[in-house]
């Protein structure tokens, strides 16, 4: 079997993921746990970042108008979880040092996978694949997010089933 790795992510964790093989009847490979990251930038602001936008009143007239704070704060968003990608990326990268083939797969809702999409094939080399789903698959087990990349056909299913036929295990 060629070397898989699996990230799945939000803007506050990500959590990468081996493939194995498995004699188990039910399944022929199984997610194994290689890391997880969490977005510290987001965490120690708190809602202050993530939040609803501040009100601000203004009660002097000659002041002029109130600009709303909503569009800055939604830009500093963007640039924290660009730079969580660049991390994330750089996780990915770690994991798949050695392997000469291989695939990395990117899991997560279409905004964050945007800017994942940009760091992991910046941080890794040609030889490695990089597919992509645009899911919010973060806050799922990994049993559970083994069973939904086999119905998305991600992974194989149980053993001697039918297969989609467009997983990124098949040749």
């Amino acid at each position: 079997m060629d070397n898989v790795c699996v990230v799945v992510a939000d803007s506050r964790r990500a959590r990468l993921f081996l493939l194995q093989e498995t004699d188990a009847p039910r399944a022929q490979v199984r997610l194994v746990e290689r890391g997880s990251l969490g977005n510290a930038d987001l965490r120690s602001r708190g809602r202050s970042v993530t939040g609803r936008p501040r009100t601000e009143t203004n009660t002097n007239r000659e002041a002029g108008p109130v600009h709303p704070m909503g569009a800055q704060r939604e830009r500093h968003r963007i640039e924290l979880e660009r730079r969580f990608s660049t991390e994330i990326g750089g996780a990915a990268a770690a994991i798949a040092r050695n392997w000469t083939t291989g695939s990395v797969v990117l899991v997560a809702d279409p905004r964050m996978l945007g800017f994942l999409r940009d760091a992991v094939r910046g941080a890794l080399t040609p030889a490695i694949r990089v597919k992509e789903l645009a899911r919010d698959y973060a806050r799922l087990t990994a049993s559970r997010l083994r069973v939904r990349l086999t119905e998305d056909g991600i992974v194989p299913g149980r053993r001697g089933g039918a297969s989609r036929g467009f997983g990124i295990l098949e040749p």
